[in-house]
């Protein structure tokens, strides 16, 4: 295929940026694992934070409550868990440990939900200032286990008329919706997500927003709506009421 030379410009500058920033790139902030949880009998877990690049750099950990609200997730900040330390030093390679620390009280009927917000901080080398830096940002689901909860139960509907799609949990325990889409017997499918969609935390429902232009078929009982979807790692088909 041949590139317009005006695009081809365009292209040309947009490697040579990445490039750049990846030569000027010291430390390289790595964290997790990527689902923490503190189990019903303990107080405590683990972080694990790494630097696989070739500069000193600094990482802030903070704990948000996680609540889904109006359908929309909402983060406010939370002293219930705690980490520490909450900032760490990372030389090149090396590798820490954050301890993240319940202080509330147990879980009980449900999980209790926070996000960890892990940012690489700004380095204070004036050199380094003045050279591109892509700071990393990790943003990560924390579970306080409840030892009573029930498993995610879900229910999904379609509001056509908003272009929606609402998901309920009447369950105690999260449910993660990995790649998704909607579809039918008769061979019709819309992709929602390739990857995570998101999470519907117990007790509560989330919406999502269709692709634009999604036509759905009239449902019938040939042919009802259905989601296809990952549900916490296990292929599973939802009705669509």
């Amino acid at each position: 295929m041949r590139i317009p030379h005006a695009r081809l410009r365009w292209f040309i500058l947009f490697i040579s940026a990445i490039f750049c920033a990846a030569a000027f790139a010291k430390g390289q902030l790595q964290a997790g694992p990527i689902l923490v949880q503190i189990g019903a009998r303990d107080k405590a877990s683990r972080l694990r934070l790494s630097n696989t690049g070739d500069g000193q750099l600094s990482a802030q950990v903070r704990i948000f409550h996680w609540q889904q609200v109006d359908g929309e997730d909402q983060l406010t900040p939370s002293d219930a868990v705690v980490a520490s330390p909450p900032i760490v030093q990372l030389a090149p390679g090396a590798e820490q440990i954050v301890r993240i620390v319940r202080l509330g009280p147990a879980a009980s009927g449900q999980d209790h939900n926070f996000r960890l917000v892990v940012d690489e901080l700004p380095s204070n080398n004036r050199d380094d200032n003045a050279k591109v830096h892509v700071r990393m940002r990790y943003v990560l689901p924390l579970f306080v286990r409840a030892g009573d909860a029930l498993p995610s139960q879900i229910s999904c509907s379609i509001n056509e008329g908003a272009g929606l799609l609402e998901c309920l949990n009447s369950g105690g325990r999260a449910a993660q919706l990995g790649a998704t889409r909607l579809t039918d017997d008769s061979g019709w499918a819309v992709p929602l997500s390739a990857g995570l969609l998101g999470y519907v935390l117990p007790g509560s429902r989330r919406v999502w927003t269709l692709p634009d232009n999604t036509h759905l078929p009239e449902s019938n009982s040939t042919h009802p709506l259905r989601l296809e979807t990952l549900l916490n790692g296990q292929p599973s088909t939802i009705p669509l009421q």
